[in-house]
C-alpha cells in the first residue's frame, strides 16, 4: 500500500488544484485523505471507511480527476469516463456541487442523475457530453435506457466510486448497483466509501472490487462516537408530549431533525408541532425537489431550528 501523505503537495495534484484547495481553507489532508488518496493515486481499487463528514468526498474526487485528465478526451457520443453513485439525490447534488469547485479550472463537466425531478433537462445535459456523472442507481439505469440507449453509455468509464455504500445497501439499491457494474468494462478502478462495513457488504464488495486496498479512519461498524443515543420506550399517546418536553429542554441549544417512519406522519407532526407554537419544516420525498432544495438550505444556514423528516 502506498504511503500515506502529509500535505496537499505530496499527492499530486495540478497547481490548479492546489489553488482551489488553498481558496476553500483546506489547510491539509484529513485522516482519511491521508491514507486514501495514494492509494487511489497508484490506480488501486479501495475500500474506505470513515465517517460522515471525514472528507471522504475530496478523497475520491481529487484521483478522480487526475484520471481523467490522463485519458483521451471525449469524442462525440461517448459517455462519461467517472461515474459516482450515491443514495439519496441530496449527497449526489453536494458531490456535485463539491466537484463544480475544480471542474471548471480543470476544463471538465458533470452531470447530475437522480429521481425526483424532470428528467428531459437531464437528458439534454447528457447528450452534450460529460466526463463526470454523479447519480442515484434507479434514475442511471433509467438514463441508460432512455431513447434505446442513445442518451448516454458506460464504455468510457474506467473509474467507479460508491459513496455511502452501507446506505446504498440498506435502502434496498444492490441489485441497481449490480446492474449498472455489469455493464462497466472490467478493467475500471473501483471506490467503494461506506461509514460502517457490515459482513452483509463483503459479499457485494468481492463482486465488484479487485484485490483492495483497505483504508479504515475509526471502527468498521460502530456508531459514529460523536452521536450520543438514548432509547426511551413509550406508549402511542405519550410520544407527542415527551417530544414537547426534549424540545423545550434542546430548542435552544442548536437545531433538531425528527424522523418519523412514514410521509402523512410527517405532515401530521409538522401541523401538532406548529399548533404548539414551534417553527419547522418537514422534508420528504412527497414535496417538490425545488422546496426539498430550499428546506435544506435553510436548515443548514439555521434560519430553520426545527425539521420533520
Amino acid at each position: 500500500c502506498p504511503k500515506r501523505i502529509k500535505s496537499w503537495a505530496q499527492c499530486g495534484v495540478t497547481k490548479k488544484e492546489l489553488e482551489v484547495l488553498k481558496k476553500l481553507g483546506y489547510e491539509k489532508p484529513t485522516p482519511i485523505q491521508c491514507q486514501a488518496i495514494p492509494a487511489i493515486m497508484s490506480g488501486r481499487d479501495l475500500i474506505g471507511i470513515a465517517k460522515t463528514g471525514s472528507g471522504k468526498t475530496l478523497a475520491f474526487l481529487l484521483p478522480m480527476f487526475r484520471h481523467i485528465l490522463d485519458q483521451p478526451p471525449l469524442a462525440d457520443g461517448d459517455g462519461p469516463i467517472a461515474l459516482i453513485m450515491t443514495p439519496t439525490r441530496e449527497l449526489c447534488m453536494q458531490i456535485g456541487r463539491d466537484s463544480k469547485k475544480f471542474t471548471k479550472s480543470l476544463g471538465l463537466s458533470h452531470v447530475c442523475v437522480y429521481g425526483g425531478t424532470g428528467i428531459s433537462e437531464q437528458i439534454a445535459e447528457l447528450k452534450r457530453g460529460a466526463e463526470i456523472i454523479v447519480c442515484t442507481p434507479g434514475r442511471m439505469i433509467d438514463m441508460l435506457a432512455a431513447n434505446s440507449g442513445r442518451v448516454t453509455n458506460l464504455r468510457r468509464v474506467t473509474y467507479v466510486v460508491l459513496d455511502e455504500a452501507d446506505r446504498m445497501f440498506d435502502m434496498g439499491f444492490e441489485p441497481q448497483v449490480m446492474r449498472i457494474m455489469e455493464n462497466v468494462r472490467p478493467d475500471r478502478q473501483t471506490v467503494l466509501f461506506s461509514a460502517t462495513f457490515p459482513r452483509q457488504m463483503e459479499a457485494l464488495a468481492r463482486r465488484i472490487l479487485t484485490r483492495p486496498v483497505e483504508v479504515q479512519v475509526g471502527g468498521r461498524s460502530i456508531v459514529c462516537k460523536d452521536v450520543e443515543q438514548h432509547v426511551v420506550v413509550l406508549e402511542e399517546d405519550q410520544k407527542f408530549y415527551k417530544l414537547l418536553e426534549i424540545l423545550g429542554h434542546y430548542q435552544d441549544k442548536g437545531s433538531a431533525i425528527i424522523f418519523v417512519d412514514k410521509q402523512e406522519n410527517a405532515d401530521t407532526l409538522l401541523k401538532d408541532l406548529m399548533k404548539a407554537s414551534y417553527s419547522c419544516m418537514s422534508l420528504h420525498g412527497g414535496i417538490d425537489q425545488c422546496d426539498r432544495d430550499s428546506t435544506i438550505l435553510d436548515f443548514k444556514a439555521g434560519r430553520t431550528k426545527l425539521l420533520v423528516a
